[in-house]
């Protein structure tokens, strides 16, 4: 069929329009009269792009699988309001499809077989497949036979590739944005706290009598009162510690808290830096912490982030320029929405204007 553009007077372009509150009824001839009379639906429009129309029956072959998962999971009118928004939304996508097909047809732009052949082979590798039978039997589960998702797939690469070239090729971000964006929500970009502790560990083992805890307890004094006069935490650690790292002065490295016992967490993140706390008990036994460094909340490096700051203001522009760009496609054709939005009861209800984000 040939390429339809309808005329500016006669269709009013920019207009998204909504013809009615119930799906056209498709009727095939020769029996439209007997089925007219029994009351029986053939198909249905749900839309209609320029010359195109957009059928229910082509929106619940896509949907079977879904269908399928989902009556097994809801029934009665839950079930019918999601799928009332499942065909919906489906449809709405298939508008922007139609549009981006047309506009494609229009500035020649198309997918080769053999790009098509690449996109498959390369889905293959990426799922382990390495038969075209394998391949198969996964479609056939989802309701596809190989011609029919080699067809959607050469639409879902044009689409991408007229994206790409109409839209994705305009968005530039420079370095100035990036960096104004991360001064902007430095407070988004910060690491979670950390300290830097070194301790003295004093087991308690296990089912040890009151005395036993006591007179372990009376050690720890007296290695804070060693402490307190000024002798070396490091030594005392080597030589006064039961813990694993004793050799190495007591140093347990850079921590956060969720990888702190409970007991310690208050004074790892109170205590000056370079003071030793007080004898804290434990399940396990007592232990003297000393903070030799701690940063409550620092902001990531810049060079760190930068990337991905990148991405998403990319990302974040390019959506919406693709929103604008489907809106200057649809001010320049005829788009009729015959179905009607889920408005809660399992039906549609009428809606106009909608793009939806990709």
């Amino acid at each position: 069929m040939d390429q339809f553009r309808p005329d500016h007077d006669r269709f009013s372009l920019g207009r998204f329009l909504t013809l009615g509150l119930f799906p056209v009824i498709i009727t095939i001839s020769g029996v439209m009269d007997a089925q007219a009379a029994k009351g029986v639906l053939i198909d249905s429009v749900m839309a209609v792009v320029n010359h195109h129309s957009i059928t229910k029956s082509e929106i619940d072959r896509e949907l079977k699988p879904t269908f399928e998962k989902l009556h097994a999971a809801y029934q009665g009118r839950a079930y019918r309001q999601l799928i009332a928004s499942l065909e919906y939304n489906v449809m709405m996508k298939k508008i922007n499809e139609r549009l981006e097909l047309e506009e494609a047809d229009r500035i020649g732009l198309s997918v080769t077989d053999d790009e098509v052949d690449r996109a498959i082979n390369d889905i293959m590798q990426k799922n382990n497949i390495t038969e075209k039978w394998q391949l198969e039997n996964a479609l056939a589960t989802q309701g596809l036979t190989f011609q029919q998702y080699r067809h959607k797939l050469k639409k879902q690469l044009t689409v991408m590739k007229l994206v790409n070239q109409e839209v994705r090729s305009t968005v530039v971000i420079s370095p100035e944005e990036v960096r104004d964006y991360f001064l902007k929500h430095r407070d988004s970009y910060r690491l979670p706290g950390h300290v830097t502790l070194a301790d003295i560990f004093l087991s308690i083992p296990e089912n040890a009598t009151p005395s036993q805890v006591a007179e372990i307890e009376k050690r720890g004094q007296h290695v804070l009162h060693q402490i307190g006069r000024g002798d070396d935490f490091e030594m005392l650690a080597g030589s006064e510690s039961q813990g694993p790292n004793a050799e190495s002065g007591g140093l347990l490295g850079d921590l956060t808290k969720d990888q702190l016992l409970p007991e310690l967490i208050g004074p790892a993140f109170s205590l000056p830096v370079g003071h030793a706390s007080g004898l804290i008990r434990t399940a396990r036994g007592f232990y003297i912490i000393k903070v030799l460094k701690r940063e409550d909340q620092p902001y990531q490096k810049f060079d760190d982030i930068k990337q991905s700051i990148l991405n998403k203001l990319t990302k974040k522009t390019t959506e919406k320029r693709i929103r604008l760009w489907l809106e200057k496609l649809r001010a320049h054709s005829y788009v009729a929405i015959y179905a009607k939005r889920d408005n809660g009861t399992g039906t549609t209800g009428v809606t106009t204007g909608d793009i939806l984000p990709r």
